[in-house]
């Protein structure tokens, strides 16, 4: 009897053994993958728990970044990612500049992973954001989630790697520190530059022109640069070499001819100046004769100017009712005959 029992404790001391080390094994199966990408690209496998498993290099900087940072396996990915962005920040690689600004820092959430709860990359992301604060950099960070990722290029049982291209035009305005609205892209073209799949932008910013490549899986900005749009200057108005004379004889050249109040010319307002004048909308309603071009008292016929008029009343003025000269019978000098007008 005694021996069925030391049996049977055996067999359950075996049984809570096994669970617990299955448990524990569960708790270290991956469940998703987290890129951070930089210069150094490093790769965080998780668990459902969401804590980081193990660590991978995707490049010779990367690589060089993990060797030192084995320790921190077990860690919750929020914290992991903050410390990797301060390891990244000592080893220098913030110091070089992309375009004149800081480096983006692009977080991936690989294909095809699983979330450990619904926060867990607003927690990462939440993380990261407060490690630049503190650290004072100024890099734009950008997820990028199972949205991002271009559907069209799905295979059987593997999923698209590629970004699309509104998440390229994402990263690249995020570097360029340029704001959508402002932006107008005049080139977008996917390509396989020396069988690097890219994205080859162009866009347009004010008086800008940027001109940037952008890494069709990472997300990273590779080349990126930008130049002043050349600006044609103003049309002139035409100058006219010709001249205006006027009455005193003088004349004004070019586009200066007409500059007034004109009525005429390209600088004419549109509205004829009569002044104070026999006609027009500011009649006076009076004749004004005013003074005889040469002065002083010559014959004009006009009794201002003080010579025979023939306006008066008591001269011979040839308008009386008597003898007008106008008269179909009398003496009218307009006759063909001694008219004075032949």
């Amino acid at each position: 009897m005694m021996k069925k029992i030391k049996t049977l404790a055996m067999v359950s001391s075996f049984a809570v053994i096994s669970l617990l080390l299955l448990a524990g094994c569960g708790s270290e199966k991956s469940i998703g993958k987290l890129t951070l990408s930089v210069n150094p690209e490093i790769q965080i496998e998780y668990n459902k728990d969401g804590e980081a498993i193990s660590f991978s290099g995707l490049n010779d900087e990367g690589k060089a970044v993990v060797e030192s940072f084995k320790d921190h396996e077990g860690e919750v990915c929020e914290d992991v990612v903050a410390t990797l962005v301060k390891q990244i920040d000592d080893d220098g690689y913030f110091d070089n500049n992309i375009d004149g600004h800081a480096r983006n820092v692009v977080l991936r959430l690989e294909p095809g992973s699983e979330l450990p709860d619904d926060t867990f990359l607003d927690d990462v992301n939440s993380g990261l954001q407060t490690a630049m604060k503190d650290m004072g950099l100024s890099s734009s960070v950008v997820m990028v989630g199972d949205a991002d990722f271009d559907k069209a290029y799905d295979k059987e049982n593997a999923p698209s790697q590629y970004i699309t291209l509104a998440k390229a035009k994402e990263i690249a305005l995020a570097q360029a520190h340029v704001s959508a609205s402002d932006a107008k892209f005049v080139e977008k073209e996917f390509d396989h530059d020396d069988g690097t799949p890219v994205f080859e932008l162009e866009f347009t910013a004010g008086n800008v022109k940027y001109s940037y490549d952008v890494h069709a899986v990472s997300g990273k900005v590779i080349e990126a640069e930008h130049e002043a749009i050349p600006q044609t200057p103003a049309k002139q108005p035409a100058q006219s070499s010709g001249s205006s004379g006027n009455s005193g004889g003088s004349s004004s050249s070019g586009s200066n001819a007409y500059r007034g109040n004109s009525d005429y010319g390209p600088y004419s307002d549109g509205v004829t100046d009569y002044g104070n004048s026999d006609y027009g909308p500011n009649s006076d309603g009076v004749t004004n004769y005013g003074g005889s071009s040469g002065g002083g008292s010559s014959n004009t016929n006009y009794s201002n100017y003080g010579g025979n008029t023939n306006y008066d009343d008591g001269g011979n003025s040839n308008y009386d009712d008597g003898n007008t000269n106008y008269d179909d019978g009398g003496n009218t000098n307009y006759d063909d005959g001694n008219s004075d007008y032949d």
